[in-house]
Protein backbone atom coordinates (compact mmCIF):
# COMPACT_ATOMS: atom_id res chain seq x y z
CA UNK A 1 0.00 0.00 0.00
CA UNK A 2 2.98 2.62 0.83
CA UNK A 3 4.79 1.45 -2.91
CA UNK A 4 1.10 2.14 -4.27
CA UNK A 5 0.49 6.08 -2.35
CA UNK A 6 4.14 6.75 -3.15
CA UNK A 7 3.65 5.96 -6.55
CA UNK A 8 0.54 8.16 -6.62
CA UNK A 9 2.53 11.22 -5.77
CA UNK A 10 5.42 10.83 -7.54
CA UNK A 11 2.60 10.45 -10.57
CA UNK A 12 1.47 13.07 -9.60
CA UNK A 13 4.48 15.42 -9.13
CA UNK A 14 5.45 14.78 -12.47
CA UNK A 15 2.30 15.84 -13.83
CA UNK A 16 3.24 19.14 -13.28
CA UNK A 17 5.29 18.82 -16.31
CA UNK A 18 3.01 17.79 -18.86
CA UNK A 19 1.21 20.59 -18.43
CA UNK A 20 3.10 22.61 -21.43
CA UNK A 21 0.13 23.09 -23.98
CA UNK A 22 -1.71 25.04 -21.34
CA UNK A 23 0.42 28.23 -22.57
CA UNK A 24 2.52 26.76 -25.71
CA UNK A 25 4.56 29.04 -27.81
CA UNK A 26 5.06 27.01 -30.80
CA UNK A 27 3.81 22.91 -32.07
CA UNK A 28 1.04 22.60 -34.51
CA UNK A 29 -1.40 25.63 -35.07
CA UNK A 30 0.89 28.61 -33.55
CA UNK A 31 1.66 31.18 -35.34
CA UNK A 32 0.15 33.81 -37.32
CA UNK A 33 0.39 36.60 -39.51
CA UNK A 34 -1.16 39.24 -41.48
CA UNK A 35 -4.79 39.12 -43.58
CA UNK A 36 -5.85 36.44 -41.26
CA UNK A 37 -4.04 33.74 -41.97
CA UNK A 38 -1.88 31.81 -39.36
CA UNK A 39 -0.29 28.40 -39.22
CA UNK A 40 -2.15 25.10 -39.14
CA UNK A 41 -1.78 21.47 -39.96
CA UNK A 42 1.57 20.80 -41.09
CA UNK A 43 2.61 23.80 -40.68
CA UNK A 44 0.45 25.38 -43.74
CA UNK A 45 -1.13 28.71 -43.87
CA UNK A 46 -4.42 29.14 -42.51
CA UNK A 47 -6.66 30.11 -45.65
CA UNK A 48 -9.14 32.89 -44.59
CA UNK A 49 -12.06 31.89 -42.66
CA UNK A 50 -14.83 33.17 -45.45
CA UNK A 51 -17.71 35.58 -44.61
CA UNK A 52 -20.52 34.61 -42.24
CA UNK A 53 -22.93 34.20 -44.90
CA UNK A 54 -26.22 35.02 -42.16
CA UNK A 55 -23.70 38.44 -41.11
CA UNK A 56 -25.67 41.81 -42.05
CA UNK A 57 -24.71 45.31 -40.78
CA UNK A 58 -22.94 45.13 -37.60
CA UNK A 59 -22.73 41.36 -37.58
CA UNK A 60 -20.23 41.19 -40.16
CA UNK A 61 -17.83 42.42 -37.71
CA UNK A 62 -16.18 39.27 -35.68
CA UNK A 63 -17.99 39.24 -32.12
CA UNK A 64 -17.17 35.59 -30.67
CA UNK A 65 -17.61 36.06 -27.08
CA UNK A 66 -15.95 34.62 -24.30
CA UNK A 67 -14.35 31.20 -24.65
CA UNK A 68 -14.17 29.75 -21.51
CA UNK A 69 -11.93 26.75 -20.55
CA UNK A 70 -13.85 23.82 -20.59
CA UNK A 71 -13.31 20.83 -18.45
CA UNK A 72 -14.89 17.18 -19.97
CA UNK A 73 -18.26 16.92 -18.66
CA UNK A 74 -19.46 13.18 -17.19
CA UNK A 75 -21.14 12.30 -20.63
CA UNK A 76 -17.93 13.87 -22.04
CA UNK A 77 -15.48 12.02 -20.51
CA UNK A 78 -16.92 8.83 -20.74
CA UNK A 79 -18.13 8.61 -24.12
CA UNK A 80 -14.17 9.60 -24.74
CA UNK A 81 -12.36 6.45 -22.67
CA UNK A 82 -15.08 4.49 -24.34
CA UNK A 83 -14.01 5.70 -27.73
CA UNK A 84 -10.40 5.31 -26.14
CA UNK A 85 -10.40 1.94 -24.46
CA UNK A 86 -13.41 0.27 -25.80
CA UNK A 87 -17.15 -0.04 -23.83
CA UNK A 88 -15.81 -1.68 -20.62
CA UNK A 89 -14.10 1.53 -19.58
CA UNK A 90 -17.55 2.99 -18.94
CA UNK A 91 -17.90 0.87 -16.00
CA UNK A 92 -15.14 2.61 -14.53
CA UNK A 93 -16.77 6.27 -14.69
CA UNK A 94 -19.59 7.06 -11.98
CA UNK A 95 -18.66 11.00 -10.87
CA UNK A 96 -20.72 12.64 -8.60
CA UNK A 97 -23.19 15.21 -10.26
CA UNK A 98 -22.31 18.65 -10.61
CA UNK A 99 -23.99 22.19 -10.50
CA UNK A 100 -26.69 22.71 -13.15
CA UNK A 101 -26.99 25.76 -14.70
CA UNK A 102 -30.09 26.70 -16.85
CA UNK A 103 -30.56 22.84 -16.40
CA UNK A 104 -26.97 21.84 -17.71
CA UNK A 105 -23.73 20.46 -16.36
CA UNK A 106 -21.60 21.44 -18.38
CA UNK A 107 -21.38 25.12 -17.76
CA UNK A 108 -17.80 25.98 -17.58
CA UNK A 109 -18.28 29.22 -15.45
CA UNK A 110 -19.64 27.07 -12.29
CA UNK A 111 -17.94 23.62 -12.88
CA UNK A 112 -15.37 23.35 -9.82
CA UNK A 113 -13.30 20.04 -8.91
CA UNK A 114 -13.78 19.22 -5.71
CA UNK A 115 -11.36 17.22 -3.32
CA UNK A 116 -14.27 14.41 -3.74
CA UNK A 117 -13.80 14.83 -7.76
CA UNK A 118 -10.57 14.55 -7.88
CA UNK A 119 -10.43 11.65 -6.00
CA UNK A 120 -12.33 9.83 -8.76
CA UNK A 121 -10.69 11.36 -11.50
CA UNK A 122 -7.81 9.61 -10.13
CA UNK A 123 -8.90 6.45 -9.27
CA UNK A 124 -10.87 6.22 -12.57
CA UNK A 125 -7.69 6.98 -14.62
CA UNK A 126 -5.96 4.40 -12.20
CA UNK A 127 -8.65 1.64 -12.91
CA UNK A 128 -9.27 2.09 -16.78
CA UNK A 129 -5.07 2.16 -17.57
CA UNK A 130 -5.01 -0.78 -15.65
CA UNK A 131 -7.66 -2.67 -17.57
CA UNK A 132 -5.99 -1.37 -20.95
CA UNK A 133 -2.27 -2.50 -20.81
CA UNK A 134 -4.05 -5.95 -19.95
CA UNK A 135 -4.64 -5.66 -23.10
CA UNK A 136 -0.99 -4.59 -24.20
CA UNK A 137 -0.56 -5.60 -27.70
CA UNK A 138 -3.80 -4.32 -29.03
CA UNK A 139 -2.83 -0.98 -27.12
CA UNK A 140 0.53 0.03 -28.62
CA UNK A 141 0.59 -2.58 -31.74
CA UNK A 142 3.88 -2.86 -31.23
CA UNK A 143 6.07 -6.15 -29.48
CA UNK A 144 9.14 -4.46 -27.45
CA UNK A 145 10.73 -7.64 -27.19
CA UNK A 146 11.01 -7.85 -30.88
CA UNK A 147 11.32 -4.21 -31.70
CA UNK A 148 12.89 -2.66 -28.61
CA UNK A 149 11.22 -0.56 -26.21
CA UNK A 150 12.44 3.00 -26.96
CA UNK A 151 10.43 2.16 -30.50
CA UNK A 152 7.13 0.98 -29.47
CA UNK A 153 7.21 3.83 -26.52
CA UNK A 154 7.70 6.69 -29.72
CA UNK A 155 5.50 4.50 -31.85
CA UNK A 156 2.80 4.62 -28.43
CA UNK A 157 3.59 8.36 -27.87
CA UNK A 158 3.00 9.18 -31.89
CA UNK A 159 -0.32 7.13 -31.87
CA UNK A 160 -2.34 6.56 -28.74
CA UNK A 161 -0.81 9.57 -27.43
CA UNK A 162 -1.99 11.80 -29.83
CA UNK A 163 -5.40 10.26 -29.84
CA UNK A 164 -5.49 10.78 -26.10
CA UNK A 165 -4.60 15.02 -25.95
CA UNK A 166 -6.33 15.45 -29.13
CA UNK A 167 -3.65 16.52 -31.04
CA UNK A 168 0.31 15.88 -31.77
CA UNK A 169 2.72 15.92 -28.58
CA UNK A 170 5.24 18.05 -28.40
CA UNK A 171 8.54 17.51 -27.75
CA UNK A 172 8.80 18.62 -24.04
CA UNK A 173 5.73 16.66 -23.30
CA UNK A 174 7.17 13.79 -24.98
CA UNK A 175 10.50 13.89 -22.90
CA UNK A 176 7.95 14.17 -19.25
CA UNK A 177 6.51 11.28 -20.48
CA UNK A 178 9.36 9.47 -21.04
CA UNK A 179 10.40 10.07 -17.54
CA UNK A 180 7.08 8.86 -16.23
CA UNK A 181 7.32 5.77 -18.01
CA UNK A 182 11.05 5.15 -16.55
CA UNK A 183 10.14 5.64 -13.43
CA UNK A 184 6.95 4.10 -13.78
CA UNK A 185 8.73 0.75 -15.60
CA UNK A 186 9.26 -2.32 -12.82
CA UNK A 187 8.68 -5.45 -13.61
CA UNK A 188 7.51 -5.36 -17.19
CA UNK A 189 6.94 -2.45 -19.87
CA UNK A 190 3.45 -2.43 -19.41
CA UNK A 191 4.24 -1.18 -16.19
CA UNK A 192 5.43 1.86 -17.91
CA UNK A 193 2.80 2.59 -20.07
CA UNK A 194 0.37 2.17 -17.22
CA UNK A 195 1.94 4.85 -15.72
CA UNK A 196 1.95 6.86 -19.10
CA UNK A 197 -1.82 6.38 -19.48
CA UNK A 198 -2.20 7.09 -15.99
CA UNK A 199 -0.69 10.78 -15.87
CA UNK A 200 -2.24 11.28 -19.53
CA UNK A 201 -6.16 10.56 -18.18
CA UNK A 202 -4.89 13.20 -14.88
CA UNK A 203 -3.31 15.82 -17.34
CA UNK A 204 -4.63 18.98 -18.04
CA UNK A 205 -4.84 18.06 -21.88
CA UNK A 206 -6.68 15.27 -21.66
CA UNK A 207 -9.55 16.76 -18.74
CA UNK A 208 -9.50 19.81 -20.43
CA UNK A 209 -10.25 21.30 -24.01
CA UNK A 210 -7.42 23.65 -24.07
CA UNK A 211 -6.95 26.13 -26.50
CA UNK A 212 -4.01 28.62 -27.60
CA UNK A 213 -5.30 29.65 -30.63
CA UNK A 214 -3.97 31.38 -33.58
CA UNK A 215 -3.20 35.22 -33.77
CA UNK A 216 -4.96 37.37 -36.40
CA UNK A 217 -3.13 40.91 -36.87
CA UNK A 218 -4.93 43.05 -35.89
CA UNK A 219 -8.12 41.19 -34.40
CA UNK A 220 -9.49 41.30 -31.07
CA UNK A 221 -10.52 37.53 -31.66
CA UNK A 222 -8.33 34.37 -32.60
CA UNK A 223 -8.60 31.45 -35.18
CA UNK A 224 -8.24 27.55 -34.17
CA UNK A 225 -5.67 25.36 -35.73
CA UNK A 226 -7.14 22.33 -36.89
CA UNK A 227 -6.74 20.03 -33.68
CA UNK A 228 -8.21 22.55 -32.11
CA UNK A 229 -11.10 22.60 -34.36
CA UNK A 230 -11.43 19.30 -34.88
CA UNK A 231 -12.34 19.01 -30.88
CA UNK A 232 -14.95 21.47 -31.21
CA UNK A 233 -16.79 19.85 -33.94
CA UNK A 234 -16.79 16.03 -32.16
CA UNK A 235 -17.55 17.71 -28.53
CA UNK A 236 -20.35 19.40 -29.62
CA UNK A 237 -21.65 17.18 -32.17
CA UNK A 238 -21.03 13.95 -30.51
CA UNK A 239 -20.05 14.76 -27.07
CA UNK A 240 -16.74 12.90 -27.55
CA UNK A 241 -13.28 12.64 -28.57
CA UNK A 242 -12.62 13.30 -32.78
CA UNK A 243 -12.48 10.37 -35.19
CA UNK A 244 -10.21 9.52 -37.25
CA UNK A 245 -11.57 11.40 -40.43
CA UNK A 246 -10.97 14.20 -37.99
CA UNK A 247 -7.79 13.15 -37.59
CA UNK A 248 -7.13 13.60 -40.99
CA UNK A 249 -8.49 16.47 -42.10
CA UNK A 250 -6.58 18.01 -38.49
CA UNK A 251 -3.09 16.75 -40.17
CA UNK A 252 -3.62 18.04 -43.88
CA UNK A 253 -4.59 21.43 -42.49
CA UNK A 254 -8.74 21.15 -43.63
CA UNK A 255 -10.52 22.31 -41.37
CA UNK A 256 -9.87 26.04 -41.44
CA UNK A 257 -12.56 27.41 -43.69
CA UNK A 258 -16.55 27.87 -42.74
CA UNK A 259 -17.15 25.02 -45.88
CA UNK A 260 -14.63 22.35 -44.81
CA UNK A 261 -16.12 23.27 -40.95
CA UNK A 262 -19.78 22.77 -42.58
CA UNK A 263 -18.57 19.66 -44.65
CA UNK A 264 -17.27 17.83 -41.82
CA UNK A 265 -20.51 18.30 -39.59
CA UNK A 266 -22.45 17.24 -42.68
CA UNK A 267 -20.54 13.86 -42.41
CA UNK A 268 -21.15 13.69 -38.67
CA UNK A 269 -24.74 14.51 -38.20
CA UNK A 270 -25.03 11.25 -39.94
CA UNK A 271 -23.26 9.08 -37.04
CA UNK A 272 -25.15 7.55 -34.37
CA UNK A 273 -22.57 9.81 -32.34
CA UNK A 274 -24.97 12.71 -32.65
CA UNK A 275 -27.88 10.84 -31.69
CA UNK A 276 -26.58 9.90 -28.19
CA UNK A 277 -25.05 13.84 -27.84
CA UNK A 278 -28.71 15.23 -28.41
CA UNK A 279 -29.75 12.34 -25.87
CA UNK A 280 -27.78 14.03 -23.57
CA UNK A 281 -29.13 17.39 -24.16
CA UNK A 282 -32.61 16.61 -24.19
CA UNK A 283 -32.93 14.57 -21.18
CA UNK A 284 -30.84 17.77 -19.33
CA UNK A 285 -32.80 20.05 -20.98
CA UNK A 286 -36.45 18.68 -20.73
CA UNK A 287 -35.37 16.99 -17.31
CA UNK A 288 -36.21 13.51 -18.77
CA UNK A 289 -32.65 12.34 -16.52
CA UNK A 290 -34.90 12.94 -13.40
CA UNK A 291 -37.24 9.58 -14.35
CA UNK A 292 -35.08 7.39 -13.17
CA UNK A 293 -35.39 8.93 -10.01
CA UNK A 294 -39.29 9.30 -9.63
CA UNK A 295 -40.63 8.15 -6.22
CA UNK A 296 -43.92 8.24 -5.66
CA UNK A 297 -45.94 8.09 -2.48
CA UNK A 298 -48.18 5.38 -2.24
CA UNK A 299 -50.98 7.89 -0.65
CA UNK A 300 -51.57 10.03 -2.55
CA UNK A 301 -50.32 7.84 -5.91
CA UNK A 302 -51.03 4.48 -5.48
CA UNK A 303 -51.17 2.97 -8.85
CA UNK A 304 -47.22 4.58 -9.19
CA UNK A 305 -44.93 1.56 -9.33
CA UNK A 306 -41.05 1.65 -9.41
CA UNK A 307 -40.81 -0.37 -12.40
CA UNK A 308 -42.64 2.51 -14.12
CA UNK A 309 -39.73 4.49 -14.11
CA UNK A 310 -37.90 1.79 -17.25
CA UNK A 311 -41.07 2.29 -19.10
CA UNK A 312 -41.49 5.56 -18.65
CA UNK A 313 -38.04 6.05 -20.32
CA UNK A 314 -38.72 3.64 -23.28
CA UNK A 315 -41.36 5.69 -23.84
CA UNK A 316 -39.50 8.75 -24.71
CA UNK A 317 -36.36 7.24 -25.50
CA UNK A 318 -38.27 5.93 -28.49
CA UNK A 319 -40.53 8.82 -29.30
CA UNK A 320 -37.56 11.22 -29.28
CA UNK A 321 -35.94 8.61 -31.77
CA UNK A 322 -38.52 8.21 -33.81
CA UNK A 323 -39.26 12.22 -34.26
CA UNK A 324 -36.07 13.62 -34.55
CA UNK A 325 -33.81 10.51 -36.43
CA UNK A 326 -36.47 8.91 -38.75
CA UNK A 327 -39.23 11.66 -38.45
CA UNK A 328 -38.55 15.74 -39.42
CA UNK A 329 -36.43 16.28 -36.76
CA UNK A 330 -38.92 19.37 -35.57
CA UNK A 331 -39.61 20.98 -32.30
CA UNK A 332 -42.67 21.56 -33.46
CA UNK A 333 -43.50 17.02 -34.20
CA UNK A 334 -42.42 16.76 -30.83
CA UNK A 335 -45.08 19.33 -29.05
CA UNK A 336 -47.50 17.89 -31.07
CA UNK A 337 -47.28 14.33 -32.46
CA UNK A 338 -50.10 12.21 -32.54
CA UNK A 339 -49.07 9.32 -31.40
CA UNK A 340 -46.36 7.26 -28.82
CA UNK A 341 -44.57 4.64 -27.82
CA UNK A 342 -45.44 2.05 -25.08
CA UNK A 343 -44.78 -1.73 -24.22
CA UNK A 344 -47.33 -3.92 -22.20
CA UNK A 345 -47.01 -2.28 -18.58
CA UNK A 346 -47.23 1.03 -20.06
CA UNK A 347 -50.31 0.99 -21.85
CA UNK A 348 -52.18 -0.83 -19.55
CA UNK A 349 -51.06 2.15 -17.22
CA UNK A 350 -52.27 4.08 -19.36
CA UNK A 351 -55.70 2.32 -20.13
CA UNK A 352 -54.76 1.80 -23.80
CA UNK A 353 -55.50 -1.76 -25.42
CA UNK A 354 -54.47 -4.18 -27.84
CA UNK A 355 -50.79 -3.89 -26.55
CA UNK A 356 -48.65 -7.10 -25.93
CA UNK A 357 -45.00 -8.27 -25.04
CA UNK A 358 -42.05 -5.72 -23.66
CA UNK A 359 -41.10 -4.49 -27.34
CA UNK A 360 -42.14 -0.70 -26.93
CA UNK A 361 -44.70 0.00 -30.38
CA UNK A 362 -46.05 3.32 -31.99
CA UNK A 363 -49.83 4.31 -30.85
CA UNK A 364 -51.76 6.81 -31.92
CA UNK A 365 -53.45 8.90 -29.03
CA UNK A 366 -56.49 10.24 -28.26
CA UNK A 367 -56.49 13.82 -29.58
CA UNK A 368 -58.68 15.32 -26.79
CA UNK A 369 -56.12 13.97 -24.13
CA UNK A 370 -52.51 13.68 -25.30
CA UNK A 371 -50.01 15.34 -27.90
CA UNK A 372 -46.44 15.32 -27.93
CA UNK A 373 -44.03 14.77 -25.32
CA UNK A 374 -45.10 17.01 -22.60
CA UNK A 375 -48.41 14.62 -22.22
CA UNK A 376 -45.67 11.39 -21.02
CA UNK A 377 -46.39 10.35 -18.12
CA UNK A 378 -42.52 10.69 -17.26
CA UNK A 379 -42.14 13.89 -17.98
CA UNK A 380 -45.79 14.35 -16.34
CA UNK A 381 -44.22 12.81 -13.20
CA UNK A 382 -41.10 14.65 -12.69
CA UNK A 383 -43.28 17.31 -12.47
CA UNK A 384 -45.74 16.22 -10.20
CA UNK A 385 -45.60 16.49 -6.36
CA UNK A 386 -46.52 14.49 -3.92
CA UNK A 387 -48.89 16.62 -1.99
CA UNK A 388 -51.91 15.83 -3.55
CA UNK A 389 -50.93 17.51 -6.68
CA UNK A 390 -51.57 20.99 -5.44
CA UNK A 391 -48.19 22.62 -6.46
CA UNK A 392 -47.81 20.38 -9.77
CA UNK A 393 -49.12 23.30 -11.45
CA UNK A 394 -46.53 25.78 -10.04
CA UNK A 395 -43.64 23.27 -11.54
CA UNK A 396 -45.26 22.12 -14.71
CA UNK A 397 -45.75 26.11 -15.76
CA UNK A 398 -42.16 26.75 -14.23
CA UNK A 399 -40.95 24.10 -16.79
CA UNK A 400 -42.68 25.66 -19.53
CA UNK A 401 -41.95 29.68 -18.71
CA UNK A 402 -37.72 28.71 -18.46
CA UNK A 403 -37.39 25.48 -20.37
CA UNK A 404 -39.81 26.54 -23.61
CA UNK A 405 -40.15 30.28 -23.24
CA UNK A 406 -36.33 30.96 -21.75
CA UNK A 407 -37.95 33.18 -19.03
CA UNK A 408 -36.91 32.80 -15.82
CA UNK A 409 -39.02 33.22 -12.30
CA UNK A 410 -37.78 34.82 -9.22
CA UNK A 411 -36.92 33.15 -6.84
CA UNK A 412 -39.56 33.46 -4.15
CA UNK A 413 -39.18 35.23 -0.79
CA UNK A 414 -37.74 33.28 2.15
CA UNK A 415 -40.56 32.69 3.81
CA UNK A 416 -43.12 32.06 0.77
CA UNK A 417 -44.39 28.89 2.20
CA UNK A 418 -46.04 30.40 5.42
CA UNK A 419 -47.60 32.91 3.33
CA UNK A 420 -49.06 29.78 1.85
CA UNK A 421 -53.39 29.89 1.96
CA UNK A 422 -54.65 27.08 4.39
CA UNK A 423 -55.89 24.30 2.07
CA UNK A 424 -58.10 21.31 3.06
CA UNK A 425 -58.61 17.73 1.89
CA UNK A 426 -60.72 19.03 -0.68
CA UNK A 427 -58.95 21.52 -1.84
CA UNK A 428 -58.59 21.83 -5.86
CA UNK A 429 -55.03 22.65 -7.32
CA UNK A 430 -56.88 25.38 -9.08
CA UNK A 431 -58.54 27.05 -5.61
CA UNK A 432 -55.27 27.11 -3.88
CA UNK A 433 -54.29 28.90 -7.16
CA UNK A 434 -56.70 31.45 -6.90
CA UNK A 435 -55.82 32.01 -3.44
CA UNK A 436 -52.09 32.24 -3.78
CA UNK A 437 -52.16 35.15 -6.59
CA UNK A 438 -54.37 36.99 -4.89
CA UNK A 439 -51.05 37.08 -2.23
CA UNK A 440 -49.33 40.43 -3.17
CA UNK A 441 -46.40 38.77 -2.55
CA UNK A 442 -47.23 36.06 -4.46
CA UNK A 443 -49.32 36.56 -7.15
CA UNK A 444 -47.35 38.24 -10.14
CA UNK A 445 -44.75 35.69 -9.84
CA UNK A 446 -47.54 32.98 -9.69
CA UNK A 447 -49.60 34.29 -12.27
CA UNK A 448 -46.35 33.44 -14.44
CA UNK A 449 -46.71 29.79 -13.57
CA UNK A 450 -49.76 28.77 -12.32
CA UNK A 451 -51.64 30.15 -15.63
CA UNK A 452 -50.24 28.04 -17.63
CA UNK A 453 -49.66 24.76 -15.32
CA UNK A 454 -53.66 24.80 -15.17
CA UNK A 455 -53.48 23.77 -18.35
CA UNK A 456 -52.37 20.25 -17.23
CA UNK A 457 -54.68 19.66 -14.25
CA UNK A 458 -55.87 16.78 -16.40
CA UNK A 459 -53.46 14.98 -15.33
CA UNK A 460 -52.22 13.72 -11.83
CA UNK A 461 -48.68 13.79 -9.96
CA UNK A 462 -47.93 10.57 -11.75
CA UNK A 463 -49.44 11.42 -15.57
CA UNK A 464 -52.48 9.77 -15.50
CA UNK A 465 -55.99 11.15 -17.57
CA UNK A 466 -58.66 12.58 -15.09
CA UNK A 467 -61.86 14.40 -15.45
CA UNK A 468 -62.12 14.82 -11.55
CA UNK A 469 -60.19 15.98 -9.06
CA UNK A 470 -60.90 16.13 -5.23
CA UNK A 471 -64.51 15.27 -6.62
CA UNK A 472 -64.59 18.15 -8.23
CA UNK A 473 -65.01 18.42 -12.62
CA UNK A 474 -61.30 19.26 -13.57
CA UNK A 475 -61.04 22.54 -15.28
CA UNK A 476 -57.96 22.82 -17.59
CA UNK A 477 -58.02 26.09 -18.63
CA UNK A 478 -54.88 28.34 -18.84
CA UNK A 479 -53.46 30.93 -20.08
CA UNK A 480 -50.48 32.17 -21.53
CA UNK A 481 -49.25 35.58 -21.03
CA UNK A 482 -45.79 37.89 -21.45
CA UNK A 483 -45.04 35.69 -24.76
CA UNK A 484 -46.05 36.07 -28.53
CA UNK A 485 -48.68 33.79 -28.74
CA UNK A 486 -50.83 34.95 -25.98
CA UNK A 487 -54.12 34.02 -25.63
CA UNK A 488 -56.19 31.01 -23.12
CA UNK A 489 -56.14 27.72 -23.62
CA UNK A 490 -57.80 24.59 -22.61
CA UNK A 491 -55.87 21.22 -22.04
CA UNK A 492 -52.17 20.43 -22.81
CA UNK A 493 -53.03 19.34 -26.22
CA UNK A 494 -54.28 22.73 -27.38
CA UNK A 495 -50.61 24.32 -25.00
CA UNK A 496 -48.78 22.32 -26.82
CA UNK A 497 -50.46 23.84 -30.46
CA UNK A 498 -49.71 27.07 -29.02
CA UNK A 499 -46.35 26.41 -28.42
CA UNK A 500 -45.61 24.92 -31.53
CA UNK A 501 -47.19 28.12 -33.47
CA UNK A 502 -44.58 30.40 -30.82
CA UNK A 503 -41.70 31.99 -32.52
CA UNK A 504 -40.72 32.80 -29.15
CA UNK A 505 -40.43 28.90 -28.21
CA UNK A 506 -38.19 28.01 -31.34
CA UNK A 507 -36.11 31.07 -30.36
CA UNK A 508 -35.65 29.58 -26.81
CA UNK A 509 -34.14 26.36 -28.48
CA UNK A 510 -32.06 28.15 -29.99
CA UNK A 511 -30.69 29.77 -27.04
CA UNK A 512 -30.80 26.57 -25.05
CA UNK A 513 -28.56 24.86 -28.21
CA UNK A 514 -26.60 27.65 -27.25
CA UNK A 515 -25.84 27.50 -24.23
CA UNK A 516 -25.34 24.26 -23.82
CA UNK A 517 -23.51 24.03 -27.59
CA UNK A 518 -21.00 26.37 -25.69
CA UNK A 519 -21.07 25.46 -22.37
CA UNK A 520 -22.14 29.24 -20.71
CA UNK A 521 -25.00 31.58 -20.76
CA UNK A 522 -25.45 34.16 -23.31
CA UNK A 523 -23.89 37.90 -22.97
CA UNK A 524 -24.30 41.09 -25.29
CA UNK A 525 -20.92 39.53 -27.55
CA UNK A 526 -23.27 36.67 -28.70
CA UNK A 527 -26.03 38.86 -30.20
CA UNK A 528 -25.17 38.03 -33.85
CA UNK A 529 -24.72 34.46 -33.23
CA UNK A 530 -28.07 33.72 -31.21
CA UNK A 531 -29.53 36.06 -33.69
CA UNK A 532 -29.05 33.57 -36.60
CA UNK A 533 -29.43 30.53 -34.28
CA UNK A 534 -33.09 32.02 -33.35
CA UNK A 535 -33.57 32.72 -36.94
CA UNK A 536 -33.10 29.45 -38.16
CA UNK A 537 -35.07 27.55 -35.33
CA UNK A 538 -38.15 29.99 -36.53
CA UNK A 539 -37.54 28.96 -39.60
CA UNK A 540 -37.20 25.67 -39.76
CA UNK A 541 -40.04 24.81 -37.46
CA UNK A 542 -36.70 23.82 -34.69
CA UNK A 543 -35.32 21.01 -37.05
CA UNK A 544 -32.50 20.03 -34.53
CA UNK A 545 -30.36 18.76 -37.58
CA UNK A 546 -30.22 22.52 -39.20
CA UNK A 547 -29.41 24.19 -35.80
CA UNK A 548 -26.55 22.28 -34.91
CA UNK A 549 -25.36 23.05 -37.92
CA UNK A 550 -26.19 26.53 -37.92
CA UNK A 551 -24.12 26.24 -34.54
CA UNK A 552 -21.08 25.61 -36.40
CA UNK A 553 -20.81 28.28 -38.61
CA UNK A 554 -21.05 30.66 -35.64
CA UNK A 555 -18.38 33.50 -35.24
CA UNK A 556 -18.82 31.97 -31.34
CA UNK A 557 -17.74 28.69 -32.76
CA UNK A 558 -15.12 29.47 -35.18
CA UNK A 559 -13.25 31.75 -33.64
CA UNK A 560 -12.10 32.08 -29.63
CA UNK A 561 -11.76 35.49 -28.09
CA UNK A 562 -8.45 36.43 -26.34
CA UNK A 563 -7.55 35.97 -22.59
CA UNK A 564 -9.85 33.28 -21.52
CA UNK A 565 -7.74 30.49 -21.06
CA UNK A 566 -4.09 30.23 -19.34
Amino acid sequence: MFQRWTRRASILMLLAGCTGAIDRGGGPGAGGGPDDKGTGGKGNPLPPLGPDPMATGACKTPTPGPSPLRRLSRAEYANTVVELFGAQAADAVNFIREARVNGFDNNAQSRAVSNLLAQEYFETAEKVSTAAVGKLSDLIGCDPAAQGEPACLDRFLDGFGKRVWRRPLEPAERDSLKQVFTQGRTAAFADGIQAVLQVMLLSPQFMYRLEKGVPVTGASYLRLDPYEMASRLSYLLWGSMPDAALFAAADAGKLSTREEVKAQAQRMLGDPRTARMVSTFTNEWLRLDEIGDIEKQAEPYPAFKPELREAFKGEMEAFFNEVLWKGDGKLDTLLTAPYTFVNEPLAAYYGMKGVTGSTFQRVQLDPKQRAGFLTQGGLLSVLGVNDGGLNSLVYRGLFVRERLFCQPVPDPPPDAQSMNPPVTPATTARESSVARQAIALCGGCHALMDKIGLGFENFDGIGLYRTVDKGKPVDATGELTATDVDSTFDGAVQLAGKLAASKDAHACLGTQWFRYGFGREETKEDSCALDSLRSVAITSGGNFKELLLALTQTDTFLLRSKGDQP
